[in-house]
């Protein structure tokens, strides 16, 4: 890569890292270019060589968080051979990934439950659903092997992401995340799932 070629990528990453710590912040619609212009010390020329427009930057880096946290998902599923395995290992590196960088998160759950940016309306719907379907492929696993009871596999999957995707809306807003976001905690939340909250004798 020449040097001008490297200068453009730190220059976009630049911009993309100021747009993320932004948004996460204060959420889209009320992140303004100028912001993200002073935060990134570029000009307003500069970012519409790299991004069309404000949504543009969204766009990118929800397409970019939301691809890495995929890949590694299918990644560390795929190699648990039991349900129980796969899906500890789905909440564990969930919690990973906001532990990481508590801003991805906070950007997510901003945009998806903040003011409807149609700009970008579908893209995030689409990356959610891609998430969804895979738990709903090791709830079917799980089903057809005996591992778990005869259900609606998309209604247990709800579920289980609710379960999963609470704690981290509440704790990706703590200053150290990490701290509620534990291994003990992951596998309190697959126990529960699996188990219920029933007493047995």
């Amino acid at each position: 890569m020449s040097t001008r070629s490297e200068a453009s990528a730190k220059t976009r990453q630049r911009l993309l890292d100021s747009a993320l710590t932004l948004f996460s912040q204060r959420g889209y619609s009320a992140t303004g270019i100028r912001e993200i212009l002073q935060a990134s010390e570029v000009t307003q020329p500069t970012l519409y060589h790299h991004f069309a427009d404000k949504a543009s930057l969204l766009q990118a880096l929800i397409e970019q968080h939301y691809g890495e946290t995929h890949h590694r998902l299918v990644e560390v599923v795929s190699a648990e051979p039991s349900v129980t395995g796969k899906l500890l290992a789905f909440v564990k590196t969930s919690f990973e990934h906001c532990c990481t960088d508590p801003r991805v998160p906070r950007l997510m759950f901003q945009t998806y439950f903040g003011p409807v940016v149609p700009e970008i309306d579908g893209v995030l719907d689409k990356l959610t659903e891609r998430r969804f379907r895979l738990v709903v492929e090791i709830v079917e696993v799980g089903v057809h092997s005996g591992e778990l009871s005869p259900s609606d596999p998309e209604f247990l999957a709800l579920s289980f992401c609710s379960m999963v995707d609470q704690p981290l809306n509440l704790f990706s807003r703590k200053t150290r995340p990490k701290r509620y976001l534990t291994p003990e905690l992951a596998h309190a939340i697959v126990d529960l799932f699996l188990k219920g909250a029933t007493a047995k004798k």
